[in-house]
């Protein structure tokens, strides 16, 4: 299914394959927050999440996520 996301501003389309695979982007913390939403979103057209990661020196990192499927 196609899905169109925004993450910290930046406009893009992707799927539920690559979102599932975590292949949508070089950032592998971008990719969990991807994942993290898409979960949370379940069956709903759409979500808006602000979903917050910690990397291995312990640097928080947060990202402002909107998914929504495209029909």
């Amino acid at each position: 299914m196609k899905i169109r996301a925004i993450v910290n501003g930046v406009h893009f389309y992707t799927n539920t394959t690559a979102i599932r695979k975590q292949t949508t982007g070089d950032n592998s913390l971008q990719n969990t927050a991807l994942f993290f939403a898409l979960d949370c979103m379940g069956k709903d057209i759409g979500i808006a999440r602000t979903v917050v990661l910690y990397d291995g020196k312990m640097k928080r990192h947060s990202f402002d996520v909107q998914l929504s499927k495209i029909a």
